[in-house]
């Protein structure tokens, strides 16, 4: 019996830890990636095993046989499991995203209660109290617990989820759990344990791995989807904003990520922003791309003329499948000059630290989503820092946070806000000279044509005519632009302050 117990402690360990995982990635990406997301989902969580631990206890006391009491519990929950994704995929509009997160959170609870009422259950089952050894059994059923819940976490979140989508893995979760229940029910045996084995083989067989239940339809009847795509990573939609008119827009985690688009008389990704680069950089050859999305960034500096080499760090690898699918950006894949490499940028940069640029862009995500201090702080400034040649320039997305600004002037001797707050920073004091400029500007070529035609010169507000109109702005005159209101910051690893002082609804 003992040995039984020891099992479905460890089973049990593993499929509530694994349901953790996904359960953070479902709120996370409810929630847009907010830091908070995965507080959230722990106090849920933990909550919900206090709760059914103790009502575990109440079961140990009121029924003597566990056996059966377990295994209705386990088939109970694991139905709960397998309808999780349809209910989830009811919470869509009109409802609101507080009814969205809650009902989350209230099902995270209850799942969490239910796998944890077996814990009492096992320690029962597999405690040895005849022979006085109750402290090494209670221990023993624990070990194979912890053992299981770090599995769960790690070949669940880790690895499976680059196979099997989040919906599908709690629909099989949910057979294991009634096909433990079932084997607690009619106890153990070699006849019984091999008839579920081949069982739950064959369910997880013809369970379709990639159905989309909960995230596939979650942008109201505005929004279409053109393509989607689930790892481990997260969640990439293409979408079109059928009520505006935007098409390919990228979506990454439910966030905007980006459109796939390079047509400068039609620049609704304000890739002016990156042109400007060739209007104020004299000779550009070497160039590091950090977060290539959709790839339009990526694309569009190769119309660059002196360029020799892009290295291009992604760390879902899944844009790459994305990228394949359109031919507006297809082409990087093929391009010599280009070297994708799927990856954390930071990691990658401290590996390759001997490795100069003239250019480093990052298209960065909004400065208050969960984890971009790594790439915000003063700490990766440094390094990016390191990593430029001499009047080297950085180019990335501020998503209009001030500290942003403050923070890379306080590693760089130049820095300057510029269009939607995208920043430039340099050692060398940044100047644009519209006749330089206009004349840089005419040089990019992209598939053998100009980037810019006479026609869209002189458009109005053609992405040519928004590159030479830009200002590059001082800490200083932006403080006075934005009146913040309080004392910019610089940013560390250590206060994380665009994350959570300053994060999403504060005053930033």
């Amino acid at each position: 019996m003992k040995y039984f117990a020891w099992c479905i402690s460890l089973l049990v360990g593993l499929m509530s830890l694994g349901q953790e995982m996904l359960w953070f990635r479902i709120v996370s990406f409810m929630l847009g990636g907010a830091p908070y997301a995965f507080a959230l989902v722990l106090f849920f969580f933990l909550l919900g095993i206090a709760f059914g631990a103790n009502r575990g206890k109440t079961i140990c006391t009121r029924y003597s046989n566990l056996l059966l009491a377990g295994g209705m519990v386990l088939i109970f929950a694991g139905f709960i499991d397998i309808l999780i994704p349809f209910i989830i995929q009811s919470l869509n509009q009109p409802n609101s995203l507080f009814e969205c997160v809650c009902t989350c959170c209230i099902l995270i609870f209850v799942v969490a209660a239910l796998k944890a009422i077996l814990f009492p259950i096992v320690h029962h089952l597999g405690t040895n109290i005849a022979n006085g050894k109750v402290g090494a059994s209670v221990s023993k059923v624990y070990f194979f617990n912890i053992i299981g819940s770090t599995l769960g976490s790690l070949l669940i979140g880790g690895v499976l989820l680059d196979y099997i989508s989040i919906s599908s893995m709690f629909i099989l979760i949910g057979i294991v759990c009634i096909l433990l229940g079932g084997l607690m029910i009619i106890k153990k045996s070699a006849i019984s344990v091999s008839a579920f084995a081949i069982l739950g083989i064959s369910c997880f067989y013809f369970v379709d791995k990639h159905s989309d239940y909960i995230f596939r339809d979650r942008f109201g009847q505005d929004i279409s989807i053109n393509s989607y795509i689930e790892n481990r990573y997260g969640v990439i939609h293409i979408a079109n904003d059928n009520k505006d008119g935007r098409k390919n827009i990228v979506l990454g985690n439910r966030m905007y990520d980006g459109i796939l688009n390079i047509d400068p008389d039609n620049d609704i990704n304000d890739l002016n922003r990156l042109y400007l680069l060739a209007a104020i950089h004299p000779n550009p050859k070497k160039v590091l791309v950090i977060g290539v999305s959709g790839g339009a960034w990526t694309r569009a500096l190769s119309s660059f003329p002196t360029l020799e080499t892009i290295d291009a760090i992604e760390i879902n690898k899944g844009y790459l499948d994305i990228i394949k699918q359109y031919p507006v950006v297809s082409p990087i894949l093929d391009d010599h000059r280009i070297n994708i490499y799927i990856d954390d940028g930071r990691r990658w940069l401290k590996r390759n630290s001997d490795k100069k640029y003239d250019l480093i862009v990052m298209n960065t995500t909004y400065h208050w989503r969960s984890g971009i201090t790594n790439l915000l702080s003063q700490e990766m400034m440094n390094i990016l820092h390191n990593s430029l040649n001499p009047n080297g320039i950085l180019a990335f997305n501020s998503t209009r946070s001030l500290d942003t600004l403050k923070t890379a002037q306080s590693v760089f001797k130049y820095a300057y806000w510029g269009t939607m707050g995208f920043i430039y920073a340099s050692d060398s004091e940044i100047n644009i000279d519209d006749n330089v400029a206009k004349n840089r500007l005419d040089k990019l070529v992209l598939d053998g044509k100009p980037l810019f035609n006479e026609a869209s010169k002189q458009v109005k507000n053609g992405a040519y005519q928004k590159t030479l109109a830009t200002k590059l702005l001082s800490l200083d005159e932006v403080e006075k632009l934005y009146n913040l209101g309080r004392d910019t910051e610089i940013i560390t690893d250590s206060n994380m302050i665009t994350e959570y002082k300053y994060g999403f609804g504060a005053n930033n």
